[in-house]
């Protein structure tokens, strides 16, 4: 309630319904007088600040230490006294989310490292892509364009196994495996997408590529043509063009985590799919909340030099502990059963952000 004079009228100023008391009963606009002060201005939203913050923490202690017991609240109806679900979804993702792409992006918090490859594995991949190319010269439907092409597959490749052997730390020199990008699997005797098109336009419209092959092959020779056939850059490409997708592949995959918990709770008449919508959002915010808090921790122990290799086991397991009581708070189920549910939902939610996760690599390599 603001502390403005209320109306004498008793017509509400948005919807001109008759007003019965200080609140309009059809659009909840409060009959107060429309002028404000500056200083009225200010102490409103300081008020609303400290209002929204009350409700966040309350919120924040309920979902941490209870799990499943705001969502049990949110079914009973009991809901004015939390934060609405939606919005602490997208106050924790925001914030999540940026102190994570800070972070990835300073390299202070959280370092992507890359595994490079001993000698001796490099060896073994050269040898295997050599007797691979060895046996495609072997078709007899090749062309001399093909030909050609493999011949000098072989060349690099022979020229490599003399670099590496020689040299094991020469690992930038070689050169085979820069030109070993294949969008799904896409390959091309041509070396711009302008020669591709203008092969298919010649060819007649029966013997044309169809429209899924030519769309990733003409994709494939993009990005060979953009990154100079350097598979590590066009790699690094997709992987930073997905990194900025994953709030977005998250958001996705929520309603399907929500869809699999419908399917495993069917027999529950009292949960309805929203249920699981509103289960799923306070799960992924307490989920969002625990890594963060790991990642603080790990921040604040490098800062000292302390060893932080300890702290993401332990939040790992503190992670699968937290989904377990709440999947036990919310469904009120006993123990055997939610071990039994909770295995199965592991299962579906790796085949579900497997399936996503192909969907947005393949959407970060087309959008580039």
């Amino acid at each position: 309630m603001s502390h403005l004079r209320e109306r004498k009228e008793k017509s509400c100023l948005n919807c001109q319904a008759t007003v019965h008391g200080r609140y309009c009963h059809v659009c909840g606009q409060e009959n107060t007088e429309p002028h404000e002060s500056f200083w009225h201005l200010v102490t409103h939203f300081v008020y609303d600040v400290t209002h929204f913050d009350g409700k966040f923490f309350s919120t924040l202690k309920y979902l941490l230490f209870r799990p499943g017991f705001l969502s049990h609240e949110y079914l009973k109806g009991r809901r004015a006294s939390y934060l609405h679900p939606i919005r602490m979804y997208v106050f924790t993702s925001a914030f999540f989310f940026l102190v994570f792409f800070s972070m990835s992006k300073d390299g202070e918090m959280v370092k992507m490292t890359e595994t490079q490859s001993t000698a001796k594995e490099l060896i073994e991949r050269l040898e295997k892509k050599k007797t691979r190319t060895q046996e495609k010269l072997k078709k007899d439907s090749l062309n001399a364009s093909q030909v050609q092409r493999y011949l000098a597959q072989l060349s690099n490749i022979d020229s490599d196994l003399v670099t590496i052997r020689k040299d094991t730390s020469a690992r930038e020199q070689l050169i085979t495996f820069r030109d070993d990008f294949n969008f799904l699997g896409s390959e091309s005797d041509f070396k711009t997408v302008k020669a591709y098109d203008s092969a298919q336009a010649a060819l007649p419209v029966s013997d044309r590529a169809g429209f899924f092959e030519r769309r990733f092959t003409r994709q494939n020779l993009h990005l060979r043509e953009k990154y100079h056939d350097d598979s590590k850059e066009i790699w690094k490409a997709i992987v930073e063009k997905f990194k900025h997708l994953f709030p977005q592949m998250l958001f996705v995959s929520l309603p399907l985590f929500a869809l699999a918990l419908q399917l495993l709770y069917v027999r529950r008449k009292k949960f309805y799919y929203v249920n699981h919508v509103i289960y799923t959002i306070h799960l992924y915010c307490g989920t969002f909340i625990l890594i963060l808090i790991g990642i603080l921790l790990a921040w604040l122990m490098h800062r000292f030099h302390w060893d932080t290799d300890w702290l993401t086991g332990i939040f790992t397991l503190l992670g699968f502990f937290y989904w377990y009581k709440c999947m036990r708070g919310f469904y009120e189920q006993g123990r055997r059963k939610t071990i039994l549910k909770y295995i199965l939902v592991m299962f579906l939610s790796l085949f579900i952000m497997s399936f996503i996760f192909a969907i947005f690599i393949i959407f970060s390599a087309m959008s580039i």
